[in-house]
């Protein structure tokens, strides 16, 4: 797998991501792969796991429609990815907690975790992509999605 390679030089460029997502400010070609789960870290950092998961799922919504995308069967908004990888973020997040939140965005961007195709270990591909994975969570298909199922990826064991 290969790794994202945008890293953060500070936690205010952190911060000013996260206050231009929340605030619908941020210029959409900004809201890349990296940003969503920079986000998404952002948000367990400051809330527990359910609460978290619940800004980032509005958040996700609310901001395609401000920068003029479509939330539907076949684009915008995936609610299986999303909880997916607030899954992956939050036991990411629980392996290390007490990072200063640069080392934390940076170290999981260059994470196997991080990578684009991780969710295709769990699910198949055509099936994740349907109007129906999107449209609601549905449970992995492949392997089971858990710590002993993630740890081995993170630590390259796998």
């Amino acid at each position: 797998m290969t790794t994202l390679q945008e890293l953060y030089q500070s936690e205010k460029e952190i911060t000013d991501l996260y206050e231009g997502f929340c605030s619908k400010t941020l210029e959409k070609e900004k809201w890349t792969h990296a940003a969503h789960l920079t986000v998404g870290l952002c948000f367990l950092r400051q809330f527990e796991q359910y609460e978290a998961t619940c800004r980032m799922k509005s958040g996700i919504v609310s901001y395609n429609l401000s920068v003029g995308g479509e939330n539907t069967g076949s684009g915008g908004y995936h609610e299986t990815m999303t909880i997916f990888w607030m899954e992956v973020l939050h036991f990411y997040l629980a392996e290390h907690p007490d990072h200063s939140l640069p080392e934390l965005c940076n170290q999981f961007l260059q994470s196997p975790l991080a990578d684009k195709k991780l969710p295709f270990l769990f699910y198949d591909q055509e099936m994740l992509m349907s109007p129906f994975y999107r449209s609601r969570y549905v449970e992995p298909d492949k392997q089971p999605f858990n710590k002993e199922v993630l740890m081995p990826i993170l630590t390259g064991s796998r």
